[in-house]
């Protein structure tokens, strides 16, 4: 059975909420529109509506409090707040729920007990003084309380073989770049030639420890696919604790921000969230952010003396360390570090950075052409002047994505037509990224922050149905080969397909999760529409969890999900649409009635899936201990029962394909004779043909402004001329 969204009834009085507004404040509301009186005989009383009924009444519970003391012990200070938003406090209160439950007097009816997200129901229903309330730290997954021990004898300037290095290099390129762009991949990788074919040439080490950490987290990929030559290779750990030592040491707090401290930071922000270390992860977030305000990344940059490829780049570095930061903000429902109305950098420009950076025959600096300013500064009116949410490329008019080919065309009178096209790219696919990343920070802000509490439900109601349309429209822009909702032949843009279906489906699920709750006893006098608006947000919210479920097929392969998935937080993704539905199982499956069966399913088909990944993460095999436990409390609301092999460890078959999914070939691995050892002595040490160096100045390595201002090359195109984007015909048709 196919689980539809019911329509929200058209006449919303509500739908035409400006941006920005975060609600009606009921204080301000005319005393004579809050309060009616019917009149009997023997009583007068209230009438109370969904207009009377504050917000925090229903599932967004208390948001401007805790009830707990995270310095208290050295779990809850690893562990750290987790906000109303974050599906380990949605875990916590199930367990707090479920156990409090079977302690319960037998004469209690389930349906006077209330079940939400920070659950104001669950405040006055189940918690009192008396009972035992878990505290986060026993329902989160993440690692965080796992010491970061430095190895010993750790060499910070030790170098893999070349072989080693092309494969780790290439895959981090390969699933890590295209959604993290925070190195300029040309310049980078020039410098990176130039220090296996010289090794001799002195390099800092700020840049050794960017490069270490691009390899910490190909480690971490190749180990979670478990590619056969890593076990002859340094681990993760190794790698990270190089970068450690060139560039994280105690004196980091005390330097001041430059463009290479800043993408160790933010690089180092993201291993850890590969590596479930959610709390360290926010705070090197943070550190990242302040560093970069520091620099003014986060505006737009009018320096003359500046190219426009340097320009571009470092919005990339801003866009990247603002959506790593609201990705965060999701996981932990803690707020940012930044407010979106004190940036004004532009959105990245939907181009491939080989589109506007390249180089001559002679391997020369990059040079730059006149059409990424032209396209800059449209695409900067524009941002001032349009609704966020909305998806058309930079320009000065809509953009149009045209088949058969589903390229996109930039309608703008500053290029001619044939400077108009652009094809389906990376470029483009960090652009949605980009402006979904936007809408998720509006959307927890006008959710989830404490002042929402002023606000009445139906206010909470139209900002979620306000929200719904918005991410409707930036999905209902995607071109065809990005679009995660068909079946597609297409391979080569498949892994970002399926980034960009994780992704919309858990914004769905922020949106719609206030609405996952009982909230009529605390209404009586609810009106049907109100009524009907609440089922529709809490089928929403259901029915988003299972289509993230569904993204995977039955079987689970963990190693051909982490080669096409988000591999870096799809636990994440996974435990936050199972919370969903134990969530709506422990109502016993009141809005979703007759699918109570199938949702019992997709619960245990997303169990089976983090046990399969509990083989290789310590993180994976935390959420299946929580998982499979609730999952067997919750399961016979709806009658249902629990397979066994759901309550042991997985063995799995890892030879089973994909099925549904079209997995691109693995690159090749080297030969496990050229794995690199460490260095013992100068003599074993000597195959590598690279020495630490004890001096730094002069430095190859800088910043990347000291190549792109270099001066234009003979034969470049001149500041008149266009910079001419390939028409689709010069590219192979989107299927």
């Amino acid at each position: 059975m196919v689980l539809s969204r019911p329509k929200i009834p058209t006449a919303d009085p509500f739908k035409d909420v400006p941006d920005g507004y975060s609600g009606r404040d009921i204080s301000s509301t005319p005393a004579g529109s809050q309060r009616r009186f019917a009149s009997t005989d023997s009583e007068r009383r209230d009438v109370v509506t969904e207009h009377q009924v504050p917000a925090r009444k229903g599932s967004i519970g208390s948001l401007d409090c805790i009830k707990e003391d995270f310095n208290r012990s050295a779990a809850s200070r690893a562990t750290g707040f987790m906000g109303k938003n974050s599906e380990v406090a949605w875990l916590g209160q199930l367990r707090n729920q479920t156990d409090d439950e079977a302690e319960k007097d037998p004469g209690t009816n389930d349906s006077q007990m209330m079940f939400g997200s920070g659950l104001e129901g669950l405040s006055e229903s189940l918690v009192h003084e008396t009972e035992k309330i878990y505290p986060v730290s026993e329902a989160t997954y993440h690692c965080d309380d796992v010491s970061l021990t430095v190895p010993e004898h750790v060499e910070p300037y030790q170098l893999p073989r070349k072989e080693t290095a092309d494969v780790l290099l290439d895959c981090y390129l390969e699933s890590v770049h295209p959604s993290f762009p925070i190195i300029g991949k040309m310049t980078f990788m020039k410098q990176y030639r130039a220090l296996y074919d010289n090794p001799t040439l002195q390099t800092g080490p700020v840049w050794l420890a960017i490069l270490n950490l691009l390899f910490a987290l190909a480690a971490r990929y190749r180990r979670l696919i478990r590619a056969d030559w890593m076990q002859d290779g340094d681990s993760e750990q190794i790698y990270f604790s190089r970068a450690r030592h060139l560039a994280l040491g105690p004196e980091t707090l005390w330097i001041h921000g430059q463009l290479q401290r800043i993408q160790v930071t933010g690089l180092t922000s993201f291993y850890l969230m590969a590596t479930n270390q959610i709390n360290r992860a926010f705070a090197m977030s943070g550190i990242a952010i302040r560093q970069a305000v520091t620099l003014g990344l986060n505006l737009r940059n009018q320096d003359p003396k500046l190219t426009e490829a340097s320009k571009e780049i470092r919005y990339r570095v801003w866009w990247t360390l603002a959506i790593t930061e609201r990705t965060l903000c999701v996981m932990t429902g803690r707020p940012p570090s930044f407010a979106a109305g004190d940036c004004s950098a532009p959105l990245p420009l939907p181009l491939d950075e080989d589109s506007f950076m390249s180089t001559n025959n002679n391997n020369e600096p990059p040079y730059e052409t006149s059409a990424i300013a032209r396209l800059r500064r449209e695409s900067t009116d524009e941002s001032r002047s349009t609704d966020m949410s909305t998806t058309s490329i930079p320009s000065s008019a809509s953009s149009t994505f045209q088949s058969p080919s589903d390229s996109s065309t930039l309608q703008s009178p500053g290029l001619p037509p044939e400077a108009r096209i652009v094809a389906p790219n990376i470029g483009l696919f960090f652009l949605y990224v980009a402006k979904l990343s936007s809408n998720t920070d509006l959307i927890m802000k006008q959710l989830y922050r404490p002042p929402v509490m002023g606000q009445s439900w139906a206010s909470v109601q139209a900002l979620m149905s306000k929200h719904h349309d918005r991410l409707e429209r930036w999905r209902s822009a995607l071109p065809t080969v990005f679009d995660f909702k068909k079946n597609q032949r297409d391979q080569e843009f498949f892994r970002l397909r399926m980034c960009l279906g994780c992704l919309y489906y858990s914004t769905m699920i922020v949106i719609h999760r206030p609405g996952l709750c009982k909230i009529g006893r605390k209404i009586p006098d609810e009106t049907e529409r109100s009524k009907s608006i609440d089922q529709a947000n809490a089928v929403s919210c259901v029915f988003a969890a299972r289509s993230m479920i569904d993204l995977l097929p039955d079987r689970p392969n963990p190693d051909a999900m982490y080669e096409v998935m988000p591999w870096w937080n799809m636990l994440h993704h996974l435990m936050q649409a199972f919370t969903v539905l134990m969530l709506e199982l422990s109502l016993g499956s009141m809005h979703c009635p007759d699918t109570a069966p199938q949702l019992l399913t997709a619960a245990q088909k997303a169990v089976g899936w983090v046990q399969s990944m509990s083989n290789s993460d310590e993180a994976a095999l935390r959420a299946w201990q929580l998982s499979s436990e609730l999952l067997r409390k919750i399961a016979p609301r709806v009658g249902g029962r629990i397979d066994d092999q759901l309550r042991y460890p997985a063995q799995v078959d890892r030879d089973v394909p994909m099925e549904d999914l079209l997995l691109a070939p693995a690159s090749q691995a080297p030969a496990a004779s050229s794995a690199y050892y460490p260095i013992a002595s100068e003599e074993e040490g000597q195959h590598s043909g690279y020495q630490p160096v004890t001096t730094w100045e002069p430095l190859m390595f800088t910043s990347y402004d000291d190549y792109l201002h270099s001066s234009v090359l003979p034969g470049s195109q001149t500041a008149d001329s266009h910079y001419q984007i390939p028409h689709p015909q010069q590219h192979q048709p989107w299927r």
